[in-house]
């Protein structure tokens, strides 16, 4: 084999390796930055459930206190807030069970979703203290 030939099989080689390694990198980086995403939305969506059913807890407590004079409104309030809660637990499956290659369609359709919910929530609390008042 002449020298040149030597040389270009080399290169070549090396060239390949680098490009493996580089590709073997940012997919890693691509896992981690997923990996961390996950479960930042996670957290957060656990973090609304457990305010849900603190405020479940407190419209439990009044309608309980109510008895048979309880507010129909407090009611549908209560069945409707526990339905979302529901509907956060899914939520939460869906993006545990994300892939890498599905996590951008979930990740958005979570966060849009979350946003709604989050503001939802905001007026539901101004309302219940509002009817406490």
């Amino acid at each position: 084999m002449n020298n040149f030939a030597v040389k270009f099989l080399t290169i070549a080689i090396l060239f390949s390796a680098t490009l493996f390694l580089v590709q073997c990198n940012d997919n890693g980086e691509a896992e981690r930055v997923f990996e961390e995403e996950r479960s930042e939305m996670v957290s957060q969506l656990e973090d609304m459930r457990d305010d849900m059913d603190e405020r479940l807890d407190t419209m439990a407590e009044r309608i309980e206190r109510a008895g048979d004079e309880v507010d129909e409104d407090l009611e549908a309030a209560y069945d409707e807030l526990r339905g979302e809660r529901s509907a956060v637990d899914r939520a939460i499956s869906d993006v545990e069970s994300a892939t890498q290659e599905t996590w951008e369609s979930v990740r958005d359709q979570t966060s849009s979703w979350y946003d709604d919910m989050a503001s939802r929530l905001d007026s539901w609390g101004d309302d219940l203290e509002d009817a406490v008042d």
